[in-house]
């Protein structure tokens, strides 16, 4: 049975095919500028092309969008993916698209120590509710509930929330950022394009003209320079990272672990791991406690969505098998 996994993201596309039914398994990975691409079904073809295969038996795509009747508007790409074209297209038999931290939440099982940086150590609790959340090209969060003997991620666009500031200086940030969009969500300022605009506030540049703004990888470059401006605008990316971590936790009590992904924290890993993150996270008032209690990790890597996206595969094509046998049993039985 030949497998596709595919964590497809505004920045980058990883695509792995797999077959490991057979004593020497087949795995093949490649990623892809996503940008270069017109399509999603351009890059699958491509993928395969390189690859001389001409079929796959089943696929799992992890996409940056609500999934809506087998229909994804991606929210950071001008793509509309539809599964079924996908599928008659890219000559794939069966297709399921999930939400792209859905798809991280499912790799989560298969991290090893070495692949997370504990900065919190809580209190775990087994089978409790786990919560993945990432900034990356967007803002993703997968709540994860522990049922029927597993753990079960769910979509969510809970990136797309109302930005809420938590001292002065932030509620001078979003008038600012009101003056660009009405509505200021907290993917805004938790992104990578988020962190540009984080600097062109402090820098005084003009939001009317984005050519003159940094971009993600030159302030990261510049903070660690010492770059004062660079440095303030990571310690408040930070700040409101914690404190929107924290507002998820009420939301979602995770004594099973919080698990941050996507493709920034890791590369910020020594500012994550200061006092200001766990300051904010903690600036709940009487429920501040209950954020103490809970596991927080940082996810060091960045092929969770397509492991996600891998594992879900693998447990769709089982529990197929499985229903298969069961059926074939009964009708036996008869």
């Amino acid at each position: 049975m030949l497998i596709l996994a595919g964590d497809i993201g505004g920045t980058r596309s990883r695509l792995r095919a797999l077959d490991d039914s057979s004593s020497n398994p087949l795995v093949i990975e490649a990623v892809y500028d996503s940008a270069a691409f017109s399509s999603l079904r351009d890059i699958i073809l491509d993928f395969s092309h390189q690859h001389h295969i001409s079929h796959y038996d089943y696929a799992c795509l992890g996409l940056p969008g609500p999934v809506q009747q087998r229909r994804v508007n991606l929210t950071n790409l001008p793509w509309v993916v539809d599964a079924d074209q996908l599928q008659s297209d890219c000559s794939i038999q069966t297709l399921q698209l999930i939400n792209d931290f859905q798809a991280a939440a499912y790799g989560i099982e298969t991290l090893c120590d070495e692949q997370r940086c504990c900065l919190q150590t809580g209190q775990e609790r087994p089978h409790a509710h786990r919560l993945v959340v990432g900034a990356g090209t967007g803002l993703g969060v997968s709540p994860i509930v522990f049922e029927t003997g597993r753990y079960v991620p769910q979509a969510s666009e809970g990136g797309h929330m109302d930005f809420a500031p938590i001292n002065a200086d932030q509620l001078t940030l979003l008038k600012w950022l009101w003056s660009i969009w009405p509505h200021v969500s907290y993917e805004r300022i938790l992104s990578g394009a988020g962190l540009e605009t984080l600097y062109a506030f402090y820098a005084g540049l003009s939001h009317h003209n984005h050519q003159a703004w940094l971009n993600a990888e030159t302030i990261q470059k510049r903070a660690e320079q010492n770059d004062f401006i660079a440095q303030k605008t990571i310690e408040t990316f930070v700040e409101i990272y914690g404190a929107y971590i924290g507002n998820l936790i009420l939301l979602w009590p995770s004594y099973g672990g919080v698990y941050i992904a996507g493709g920034i924290a890791s590369k910020i890993r020594s500012w994550m791991q200061q006092n200001s993150f766990l300051d904010a996270l903690h600036h709940k008032g009487r429920m501040a406690s209950l954020v103490q209690k809970t596991p927080i990790y940082l996810v060091m890597d960045e092929s969770l969505g397509l492991q996600g996206a891998t594992n879900y595969a693998r447990f769709a094509l089982n529990a197929s098998a499985a229903s298969i046998a069961q059926f074939n049993k009964a009708v036996s039985n008869n």
